[in-house]
């Protein structure tokens, strides 16, 4: 099956060139690469082609596409360009800070081709704590094993709710391209809206869809201070309700509160690790005290 890689590039003149290699060398070839540059400030865009041109004979059988975008308008909107072009029958985002190990392209593409899967779901390595994810314990009853590393989850609506489940974090997700025809990234959110994509796209998934868990690493990801998600706001405002809780607050479907509940939990704690005092901290509970208690009990419902 061709494989179409897209890379949304924003100032990561640092990472580029081992992200680019990190393809270069993979055992199984990409067969599309689309990079869009979303208007570099940096030295970005030179990297990236200096990299490229390095790695020139890797690329032989690869259809190498460079979007240079002329405004800034975030990783959501490079990522959907690179969803308008992909040709591939699969399809996967890598983050232009983050590596994919070599046997990554190789095993998903033969494991979705194996046992018939329409999205597979990859272990990550975070770098530089070492710290692995997803740590399965909690959930691994959801799921069905065909092998000691990759699982059928045939629930995926319900597990994407546990909290130890990561979707989209890292951009850890392999999906069939025909899947994505009609759904894009949420323009203008940079806080979940990874998530926020594959919940919409596996509600929409046809009944018979497969959904698998590739359980090993098979991304790097870079934990870099102040890349967006770590980014530590001086005012609790500027932590804004995630784009999963506004879309869902009003629903009474099981599926989206137990995400809500799942979610809710998250960003009080980044809320708590990243506002700067007590006062800050306080304030954002006091202000979302009765979100934040409804959310609790779909999460606590959800567990039970």
């Amino acid at each position: 099956m061709k494989h179409t890689v897209v890379i949304p590039l924003y100032n990561k003149e640092a990472y580029i060139y081992d992200t680019i290699r990190s393809l270069a060398f993979q055992e199984k070839k990409v067969s599309e690469l689309i990079i869009v540059d979303d208007c570099s400030s940096d030295l970005s865009l030179v990297y990236l082609k200096d990299a490229l041109s390095f790695f020139s004979p890797q690329f032989l059988q690869t259809d190498v596409q460079i979007i240079e975008l002329e405004e800034n308008k975030g990783p959501s909107n490079a990522r959907n360009i690179g969803i308008e072009l992909a040709t591939g029958d699969l399809i996967s985002f890598l983050d232009a800070d983050d590596c994919y190990l070599p046997t990554c392209l190789h095993d998903s593409s033969s494991m979705m081709e194996e046992e018939n899967l329409d999205v597979l779901i990859l272990g990550i390595l975070l770098l530089p704590s070492n710290h692995y994810l997803p740590n399965i314990k909690s959930f691994e009853k959801e799921m069905i094993p065909f092998s000691e590393e990759l699982f059928l989850i045939p629930d995926p609506l319900h597990t994407i709710s546990s909290p130890d489940f990561i979707m989209g974090f890292g951009s850890n997700v392999v999906i069939r391209k025909k899947h994505l025809e009609d759904i894009f990234y949420e323009r203008d959110v940079s806080i979940s809206e990874g998530i926020d994509l594959w919940y919409r796209v596996l509600k929409k998934l046809p009944q018979r869809s497969r959904v698998g868990l590739l359980n090993k690493a098979c991304i790097e990801v870079r934990e870099v201070e102040g890349s967006l998600s770590r980014i530590s706001p001086t005012d609790w405002k500027a932590i804004e309700i995630p784009i999963i809780i506004k879309r869902y607050r009003k629903s009474s479907n099981r599926y989206d509160q137990q995400l809500m509940g799942m979610y809710s939990q998250r960003w009080l704690e980044h809320a708590m690790e990243r506002l700067p005092s007590w006062q800050q901290k306080g304030l954002f509970i006091f202000n979302h005290f009765t979100l934040l208690v409804k959310n609790s009990y779909y999460l606590k419902r959800r567990n039970s």
